[in-house]
């Protein structure tokens, strides 16, 4: 089991080999697929040009397929000499638990079954997680958010749902006395959803009748994401209330009218609407937008680094920025790095961090207080942990211990407008670093002490 979790964070690659070893940090497959060329080679180390500390880019792409090529470019490398070490790769501060280690042996278990009995299973696991994560993050109660769920998964206990476990002799509908009693024909085609489906507005019911989805977890998604979000909450919450009504009707023997059903949407949509009203979240931005541009100052003694990342819109990129303050808000010093292939956001955030170290040094500048808007980041450097940018870490702490003082803390994008602003335009540069002594850059003009 520990061979299956475990993964080498690559230093210099001395001591991991490539196709022995696992060590390309992504989902399901740690190591390569194969190699395109004969006679490849046999360690990690043999990839990296030892000379700049970067990844030997056409070495990599003349061996490895291309989807191998683009994850192994993706790994942060360390600008010192370091051994590579073992981390779990199922949790992200890289430390052994037995609840991730549970996870992994249930993930690994449902592949095997859905190969064997060829069933249709989804290949790219992240974005399978990032459908789950986008329903739970749905704006509507728990209740319905738990009905969704079950629903994606197909477990309502439906007539079809029920037979298939071998917990009723038929799969017909106890409502209507249909032949099949399926999650569609339950939410949409039985005669009780019918009736109230035909309260709701035509536009609404059209779209229902061309609705062709017979995954329910798309039909679900589908419904939040790609329809106006008014509308796909209605869907959502009439599905539930009809379900709702099933339930009522099959086991309680109490039956209420589409009215009283349509009603109990009706009301529940005016609450979410008083909840999580336009108005107030509009409000609430025009807030935040009057006060975005404040700079926060350092403690007396201290200068401040603000640092931050952007990915560039093609996705081939990565760009960090810092830029550096007295305690007045006066202007030091800034710099930028534009980094080809790396394009993991928290990765980013901590190179931008470890920029940040670089740009006092070239400023001589001792005692120094560095801020990030990525939390996870700052919780990391505090830490030390084996997460997949730990090789970074290390160096952050090395370097580190050549200051007088040097204190992280994360602080909200709405006072990091200007290293942000600074990241973002450094997209159009050119792989590399690109420093401002002095003076800020002429199309820097955020203003951060008002």
């Amino acid at each position: 089991m520990l061979k299956q979790g475990l993964i080498k964070r690559i230093g210099d690659g001395e001591s991991t080999q490539i196709w022995g070893c696992n060590w390309i940090p992504r989902t399901g497959m740690y190591k390569p697929l194969s190699s395109k060329q004969p006679n490849p080679p046999t360690r990690v180390c043999e990839l990296i040009d030892h000379t700049s500390m970067t990844w030997n880019t056409d070495i990599v792409r003349h061996y490895f397929s291309p989807m191998d090529s683009k994850a192994i470019l993706q790994i942060p490398l360390s600008l010192r000499k370091q051994e590579d070490c073992w981390a779990w790769h199922h949790e992200r501060n890289g430390l052994f638990s037995v609840c991730s280690a549970y996870r992994m042996l249930i993930q690994a278990k449902k592949s095997r079954e859905d190969y064997f009995e060829s069933r249709a299973s989804c290949s790219d696991i992240e974005t399978r997680q990032k459908e789950w994560k986008h329903l739970w993050g749905m704006q509507l109660p728990s209740k319905i958010k738990v009905f969704c769920w079950r629903l994606a998964l197909n477990s309502i206990p439906t007539g079809k749902v029920l037979k298939s476990r071998n917990l009723a002799t038929t799969a017909e509908c106890k409502i209507c006395g249909a032949g099949e009693d399926s999650w569609e024909h339950a939410l949409l085609h039985c005669t009780m959803s019918r009736c109230v489906w035909a309260l709701v507005d035509e536009e609404i019911t059209e779209l229902l009748a061309t609705l062709r989805i017979s995954d329910p977890k798309h039909c679900a998604l589908f419904m939040y994401c790609n329809i106006p979000q008014v509308e796909g909450i209605k869907i959502l919450a009439t599905c539930w209330a009809i379900w709702h009504a099933r339930r009522k009707a099959i086991h309680e023997g109490v039956f209420q009218s589409p009215l009283s059903i349509m009603a109990k949407v009706n009301q529940l949509i005016q609450e979410l609407e008083t909840i999580n009203g336009i108005k107030p979240e509009g409000m609430k931005k025009f807030q935040t937008k009057q006060k975005s541009q404040r700079w926060l100052a350092p403690e007396q003694g201290l200068c401040k680094i603000n640092t931050d990342a952007v990915v560039d819109r093609v996705g081939s990129k990565g760009a960090i920025a810092a830029v550096c303050r007295g305690n007045q808000g006066e202007f030091i010093a800034a710099s930028t790095m534009v980094i080809p292939n790396i394009i993991e956001p928290e990765t980013l955030e901590a190179m931008a961090c470890l920029e940040a170290l670089a740009l006092a040094q070239d400023c001589a500048i001792r005692r120094i207080k560095v801020a990030s808007d990525c939390l996870g980041v700052v919780k990391n450097i505090k830490k030390m942990t084996r997460c997949a940018y730990m090789m970074i870490l290390q160096d952050i702490h090395r370097r580190s211990k050549t200051f007088d003082c040097v204190r992280f803390a994360h602080e909200g994008r709405d006072f990091n407008r200007e290293a942000h602003y600074l990241a973002k335009h450094a997209c159009q540069f050119g792989a590399g670093r690109h420093v401002w002594l002095g003076s800020p850059p002429v199309f820097m003009d955020v203003n951060v002490l008002h």
